[in-house]
């Protein structure tokens, strides 16, 4: 376990930065494959099962999370994890058909299951448990910092040079994270002989921060799967900006958020936090300048750094060391069934009706999600 002075060991850095330069290719994927996906020639709803698809990938590997560690070492999956998204970044320009690169995103998400949950439990393996909040918060920066570069690097290259040259640039990028991978060298965990949870009871003890987590997954997926389309609609330049904006203030809040998270409980972050979510989505909702959509995004990173990294600590507390890869199994599939089952429905919803229309919807779901937030409050869970 770390020394309860400094968490910045050497496998926390390696971890650190292959879980950086993971996200980096998840987050520069994130805009560039809606647009891929219409160059083909897909529907919106098209387009969102396409992005969804590897959510529900990732949630089918993630039930197995805990007993996975019984064959395999927790670096094992984790380069694993990283192979297969380079597997998939290397097929996506070669396989167009619409039924081919749903396989392929499916393999994508097998990979996206195994690294967000071990990068995630393996890094919380390294922090003292009064400080998990604190560290985890430090560690949900490596994601967040490489998202607010994404946007700015994916995007150009995308549409001023090809979809090519995006690809190369994520398959370039996932070879340097298995480099880093290769010298972690894993702690040893005491082996737990008890049965591993069932999923009912997982249900039962987890039940509010599964909730919140599903709803957030939810909001995201619209907005982060129809974000760039909306704005060429509108005629709005800057999308990156909306990403990088969002990024920087997640970022700038995390540690802020672990520490208070360690002092104050989830609900003395999540309040505030979802407030800052409802005014980007109004903003959203009314977007016709370019300042609007900035400011938005610094809305929606304020939210979004501070929401998710809160939900997954109060997780990964309450598991304790037996529970934590089920646990986290759970919490992650709460995530990624709301940002999956979202991106399809919401684009169904645009096929329907459209963009503008949708970002409304999204308004009234994040209004509804206040209030399950308030709910839990009052209950004090």
């Amino acid at each position: 376990m770390a020394s309860s002075r400094s968490f910045w060991t050497k496998n926390f850095i390696l971890l650190f930065g292959g879980n950086a330069l993971l996200f980096m290719v998840y987050n520069m994927q994130v805009p560039v494959l809606p647009l891929y996906g219409k160059s083909l020639g897909m529907s919106a709803s098209q387009i969102g099962l396409f992005v969804g698809t590897i959510m529900f990938a990732a949630m089918v590997v993630r039930l197995f999370s805990g007993r996975l560690l019984q064959y395999f070492k927790k670096k094992t999956l984790l380069l694993a994890a990283v192979s297969l998204y380079l597997i998939a970044s290397v097929c996506y320009p070669l396989f167009t058909p619409f039924f081919i690169l749903i396989m392929f995103r499916l393999l994508n998400g097998i990979g996206h299951g195994l690294g967000t949950t071990y990068f995630a439990t393996a890094a919380a393996d390294e922090l003292p448990f009064n400080r998990l909040g604190e560290g985890m918060g430090y560690f949900g920066v490596s994601s967040m910092l490489t998202a607010s570069l994404a946007p700015l690097i994916a995007l150009p290259i995308a549409q001023k040079i090809s979809f090519n040259a995006f690809f190369v640039t994520c398959i370039i990028i996932l070879f340097i994270a298995l480099s880093l991978l290769i010298f972690i060298t894993p702690q040893s965990q005491p082996v737990v002989t008890k049965e591993l949870p069932k999923i009912a009871g997982l249900w039962r003890k987890f039940l509010p921060q599964s909730l919140l987590i599903f709803c957030l997954g939810l909001v995201m997926s619209g907005v982060l799967s129809y974000i760039a389309l909306f704005t060429e609609i509108r005629q709005v330049h800057g999308t990156a900006w909306f990403f990088f904006t969002s990024a920087i203030v997640g970022v700038a809040l995390r540690p802020v958020v672990g520490n208070l998270f360690d002092q104050r409980g989830p609900f003395f972050v999540l309040l505030p936090s979802v407030i800052c979510l409802i005014c980007s989505l109004a903003l959203m909702c009314t977007l016709h300048t370019q300042w609007q959509l900035i400011l938005a995004g610094l809305f929606f990173g304020a939210a979004d750094g501070a929401i998710f990294p809160t939900v997954q600590s109060w997780v990964l507390k309450k598991a304790g060391n037996t529970q934590r890869e089920s646990a986290t199994g759970l919490f992650l599939n709460c995530y990624d069934f709301g940002m999956g089952i979202g991106a399809y429905l919401l684009g169904k919803v645009i096929d329907l009706t459209s963009y503008a229309a949708m970002f409304q919807v999204l308004l009234g779901l994040t209004v509804l999600y206040l209030c399950l937030t308030l709910y839990y409050a009052r209950q004090k869970v």
